[in-house]
């Protein structure tokens, strides 16, 4: 083979090469953005609640306000002793990283005790609402009502998801008449009732 022919062949393997490196670097590119919303909301949410799993230092906030009052009365609390004299039936559980809030978990009930429903909102570090995922269980028709609720960073609803399932069983269950607690819609750090505190 003359020094030619090796120098064409050398051309034509580098030419190779250097599609390859494009067709890779393309399809990579792709692939990011690709990623959709949607997902890179479950895996940011995902983060926040193993965070708040490992995490026992957060703030807790109770709705000390009566049935006389017009208006809700938010108050700080120490530690998780002097919430349970104060019998607020209304208690928020905040968690903050690197001086922002990530996570507003919410308990509502009623004084009954019929009730119960559990929110937990995820923040992104710029105050925005991720997700927000509520429980209500309920003692009437013996129910659990699972929504999720997922946003983009522009406060758009990107996907909203419901499920009923039995209180005791935890199997899915066909929707029933029972009166449906309605979910606090926050969409930024700055709408939390109690952020003036923050």
């Amino acid at each position: 083979m003359s020094s030619a022919d090796k120098s064409c062949s050398m051309i034509r393997i580098l030419k190779v090469i250097a599609l390859l490196v494009f067709v890779f670097a393309a399809s990579s590119n792709l692939s990011a953005q690709s990623k959709s919303p949607l997902s890179e909301i479950k895996s940011y949410t995902a983060e926040v609640d193993r965070f708040v799993k490992i995490t026992k230092k957060h703030r807790i906030f109770a709705d000390v306000s009566t049935e006389d009052d017009k208006n809700e009365i938010w108050k700080e609390f120490k530690n998780k002793k002097e919430l349970e004299d104060s019998e607020a039936y209304t208690q928020a559980f905040v968690w903050t990283k690197a001086g922002k809030v990530i996570a507003a978990n919410f308990m509502f009930t009623s004084p009954s005790g019929d009730w119960a429903q559990y929110i937990n909102y995820y923040f992104r570090a710029d105050g925005t609402v991720a997700k927000i995922a509520a429980e209500l269980n309920t003692f009437y028709g013996d129910i659990s009502v699972i929504r999720d609720r997922y946003y983009n960073s522009d406060g758009k609803l990107v996907k909203s998801t419901r499920k009923f399932l039995d209180l005791k069983t935890r199997k899915p269950k066909k929707q029933t008449d029972v009166m449906i607690e309605t979910v606090p819609i926050y969409t930024k750090v700055s709408a939390l009732p109690f952020h003036k505190f923050l």
